[in-house]
């Protein structure tokens, strides 16, 4: 369970970062940035909360 939190938690950071790619690169609205920051910030604290409960 320990490496499923640490998956849950890789893939919160990268989708963070191409959040950040998302809003450097599009001239749309921040909308999508801001959906995208707020997926990868749940799957990390998705992560967090299972990793806590292994240890």
């Amino acid at each position: 369970m320990f490496y499923v939190a640490k998956v849950f938690q890789a893939l919160g950071l990268a989708d963070v970062g191409y959040a950040l790619y998302v809003g450097m690169t599009q001239g749309r609205s921040m909308a999508d940035e801001i959906v995208l920051t707020l997926i990868g910030a749940g799957l990390f604290w998705l992560g967090r909360a299972l990793e806590q409960r292994t240890v």
